[in-house]
């Protein structure tokens, strides 16, 4: 008994020394993280440099078309078109049956219309005799 209470311990302690190198090397991370971190330059009083939406480059005014382009509601004919891929993609992830799983299909179904069509005509005389019965109608 004493031996296991020993070995819970020393687990414990365990989990806590991962936990402990854990945070340490996360902290180290971020302080390597940071050190790699570009300089700001200040000019004006306004830091710059900070942030990669602040870089510019050559082709941002085709960015901003391309964004433009594909925030663009489509017009009907580019819905319909775009329906009709998703339905042909649709239809290419479909796991069609082989014959002999649609003969078992419909053999099934055909058997379960015959077992409901017999129940709802038994429920339908049932409740009709019952009705004649209670309003004395028929003689």
């Amino acid at each position: 008994m004493a031996s296991n209470k020993k070995k819970k311990k020393g687990q414990q302690g365990a989990k806590k020394a991962k936990a402990a190198k854990a945070a340490a090397q996360t902290t180290a991370t971020a302080a390597k993280t940071a050190q790699s971190a570009p300089k700001a330059e200040e000019k004006g009083g306004k830091l710059k440099g900070l942030f990669k939406s602040e870089k510019k480059t050559a082709n941002q005014p085709a960015k901003k078309k391309a964004k433009a382009d594909k925030n663009a509601k489509p017009t009907f004919f580019g819905k319909v078109k775009n329906y009709f891929k998703a339905v042909r993609t649709e239809m290419r992830r479909v796991v069609w049956p082989t014959k002999k799983e649609l003969g078992n299909y419909s053999v099934a179904v055909i058997c379960s219309l015959i077992v409901v069509g017999v129940v709802i005509a038994i429920l339908d005389m049932v409740i009709g005799e019952g009705l004649v019965l209670f309003s004395g109608l028929r003689g």
